[in-house]
């Protein structure tokens, strides 16, 4: 191992892993600071609560994802029935809409005062206050509808991958459609499935938007809270942890099912599987199945959004609202750029040096299942730490205090940024890299490029579509952000997802809505983009 370390690029791959995980140290060493009076406090209060509603929550959203996804891609995948290629992409838009927006606009409807209780009281004299929507309820509606795409897209590219001489061979065994799909298809595509719904429990105990908007006590809401109102790091230190616990958990435990287990296509003759004409009833059943989570997604939210917008509209000054815009675009860029030019470092030390490198490099990937909160604390340690010892250089060799130069500006978001979200740029990149064989790298060695002439003139040149996907996803990602960007955010900072948020919390959901369309808008397009990719490597495959 010390000696693949002289190549300076195997080096520079396991720094910057290093670097990104540095945040999960830290959060582990508060378990050994010493217990005060807030802590002890938390404990005896709220704590038990932070724990059974996240993990409440995030059970039900499993389940809630798990059928409505896998259903729907089993319906598009094996059945013909009306507008069926529409709704393949169209059941992934949901994910276009963040949960903290798509829980802002089914408040208004569904709430004591929303349209559907108003107008229940005011035609039928019914009072709908059983169907309480600021409640572990309503979370669950949100995730659900808003993050089964995650178990949808992966489920329904393990059901095309699947051959038809096994569905052949169980009609043969006399199974009908119905018992195929349970006893066949399901058990094959579990890896997919499950994978996808590790992914939907994720983001749940990410989320801060939808239980602060809600009044639900979960882990990122707590650690928030424990931050900024009590004013006690160290206790929110401990809360990040036991998040960070239960995110390990769950990944421990997917892992722990799939162990030795192949899901592969060990047959002689493969074939790709010929989809079943279904009579009128069955195709109108099966349209309004995959019709009916896209309206409730996307198609109700995004009218109520658009119709609010206008209406809202002239409460922006167009000045401020341009600001805005330009902040969270920068903001965004410059962390997808940063991300990009780390991915690209650490894959092609993984080209170089795989089995020195993976193992540093998959631990960076692991930034992505810390939700952002935890990322923030684990962040904020370090940063303090360095703008300390600068200021102690400085005072001491220059007479000159200079201050906070980190802490609360753009270079500790940035970081929480690239933490969090390096995994999907190193994923790109990857799947990019490994169309090219390692023999062009041999190749320009043996004429004397060095390793900088070769990302230069090979892999940026031949792998430009990938890097600017992996850019793309990012900058979504980080435009999306709440927790993260609410904790470590400079003072004067506002970005179109804390404006919409902020507008939210003070009921003024219409001049939130501009800033949240803007969002919507600019997610759909890598939507479109990975959908494409999806259908085109299915076509090729």
């Amino acid at each position: 191992m010390f000696r693949s370390l002289r190549d300076g690029w195997v080096l520079l791959a396991i720094i910057f892993s290093l670097i990104v995980i540095i945040p999960i140290f830290v959060i582990v060493s508060f378990v050994f600071t010493p217990q005060n009076d807030t802590w002890s406090h938390l404990t005896s209060t709220v704590l038990n609560s932070y724990i059974i509603n996240s993990i409440k929550i995030a059970i039900y959203v499993f389940f809630t994802t798990v059928i409505i996804g896998t259903v729907t891609a089993w319906i598009v995948s094996v059945y013909n029935f009306p507008f069926r290629k529409y709704f393949e992409w169209l059941l992934i838009l949901p994910l276009a809409i963040p949960s903290y927006a798509l829980c802002y606009v089914y408040a208004e409807i569904l709430g004591f005062n929303g349209y559907i209780n108003t107008l229940l009281i005011n035609v039928v004299s019914i009072n709908t206050n059983l169907l309480n929507f600021y409640s572990i309820k309503g979370a669950i509606f949100v995730f659900t509808f808003s993050l089964y795409p995650y178990v949808y897209i992966l489920a329904r590219q393990a059901f095309k991958d699947q051959s038809a001489s096994y569905l052949e061979i169980a009609q043969i065994s006399g199974y009908s459609l119905f018992s195929i799909f349970y006893k066949t298809s399901i058990p094959l595509a579990r890896p997919a499935i499950i994978g996808g719904a590790t992914l939907v429990i994720m983001e749940t105990l990410a989320d801060y938007g939808v239980a602060d908007y809600l009044g639900i006590d979960t882990f990122t809401k707590g650690i928030y809270r424990t931050w900024f109102n009590l004013g006690d790091i160290s206790s929110a230190g401990k809360l990040s942890f036991l998040l960070l616990l239960t995110v390990f958990i769950i990944i421990f435990i997917e892992k722990f099912f799939r162990r030795g287990a192949k899901y592969n296509k060990n047959i002689r003759r493969d074939k790709p599987f010929i989809r079943k004409n279904l009579n009128s009833f069955y195709s109108f059943l099966m349209f309004f199945i995959c019709l009916f989570p896209i309206i409730i997604g996307f198609i109700i939210p995004f009218i109520a959004l658009l119709s609010w917008s206008h209406i809202g509209f002239n409460y922006w000054d167009l000045n401020t609202f341009i600001k805005i815009i330009l902040s969270s675009f920068s903001l965004a860029f410059f962390a997808a750029f940063i991300c990009i030019i780390f991915a690209i470092i650490i894959v092609y030390g993984l080209r170089i040096n795989y089995k020195t490198v993976s193992p540093f490099a998959r631990l960076a990937s692991m930034g992505y299942s810390i939700p952002g909160a935890v990322a923030a604390i684990g962040i904020l340690i370090p940063v303090i730490w360095l703008d300390n010892l600068i200021d102690y250089v400085s005072v001491k060799f220059f007479g000159y205090s200079t201050g906070l130069l980190i802490s609360g500006t753009w270079a500790a978001l940035l970081f929480a940024y690239v933490v969090r979200f390096l995994a999907l740029s190193i994923q790109s990149v990857e799947n990019s890299f490994l169309r090219i064989s390692n023999s062009l790298d041999y190749a320009a060695k043996v004429l004397g490029s060095s390793g900088k002439d070769i990302i230069k003139n090979i892999h940026l040149k031949l792998n430009i579509g990938g890097i600017c996907f992996g850019i793309l996803i990012v900058f979504v990602d980080v435009l999306k952000e709440l927790p993260a960007t609410m904790i470590l955010r400079p003072y004067d900072l506002s970005t179109l997802a804390i404006r919409a948020h902020e507008l939210a919390m003070d009921e003024r959901l219409y001049d939130a809505s501009l800033p949240l369309v803007t969002i919507i808008i600019v997610c759909l397009l890598p939507l479109f983009i990975v959908n494409k990719v999806i259908l085109s490597d299915k076509r090729i495959n």
